[in-house]
């Protein structure tokens, strides 16, 4: 059986990665933060009726106690996939920026899959896969006054996925970023979003988690350093077309 570890996956994007790898017969541990134990043993027994298997893990991954603790609680034998899932997502002009939220912006979003990966490649082995979560647009370094401090933790991100794909190549460890676009769940889904995206419709999470399956599958065993947008064509047109 193999084993993964989603970050964030109670609910939400995170939640439906782990259960459509628990439909495929993966071992997955469900993480959340420690007041969300009912939604992550929801998530477990849901996986378990998927034909997976499921361990719950709450931590606070926004410092590096919360990470080492998290890392400490997989008991497992080898770990073939890493899902950076969990994220903040905040709104506002970039220096209305309150100083704990950038701080904490960037300690979820950045600071802890640089943790979790550097704590547990040990129990990673040939044919194991890193995914990171990203979003539409990112490789191409957008500016933004609307969400600048996700934006710039998310962009960092990127050059982490990149940096680890280079470092952890030699040891057959695959590493890639999934950015999805506008989703049918997010908080800020524009209500024209079929004017603004080619495919005339938001994303499901679904959709994103069939691709972090991809990439954790031997059809994706010589794809690395990539940023796979799912954002059905968002952001493709250039300014003003």
């Amino acid at each position: 059986m193999k084993h993964a570890l989603v970050t964030g996956s109670c609910v939400r994007t995170g939640r439906a990665i782990a259960l459509r790898l628990a439909h495929d017969g993966w071992h997955v541990c469900i993480h959340g933060k420690p007041g969300s134990a009912q939604a992550a043993e929801d998530t477990a027994k849901a996986c378990r009726g998927a034909w997976g298997t499921a361990s719950v893990h709450l931590a606070d991954i926004s410092d590096l106690a919360g990470c080492q603790k998290l890392s400490d609680s997989i008991d497992l034998p080898s770990l073939e996939l890493l899902v950076h899932n969990v994220g903040i997502y905040a709104t506002g002009p970039l220096l209305e920026t309150d100083p704990s939220t950038w701080d904490r912006i960037l300690s979820t979003n950045l600071t802890a899959p640089f943790h979790l990966t550097r704590m547990l490649a040990p129990l990673m082995g040939p044919g194991s896969s890193i995914v990171t979560l990203g979003y539409v647009g990112i490789s191409k370094l957008p500016g933004t006054t609307r969400t600048g401090a996700y934006s710039i933790s998310k962009t960092a991100l990127l050059s982490l996925t990149k940096c680890l794909a280079l470092e952890l190549g030699p040891r057959g460890i695959r590493v890639n970023m999934v950015s999805p676009g506008q989703l049918e769940n997010s908080v800020d889904l524009p209500a024209d979003i079929e004017k603004r995206v080619p495919l005339g419709r938001a994303g499901r999470v679904d959709e994103i988690a069939d691709i972090v399956a991809w990439l954790a599958s031997d059809q994706a065993s010589y794809v690395t350093g990539q940023d796979l947008e799912v954002a059905g064509g968002l952001m493709m047109a250039l300014r003003g077309q």
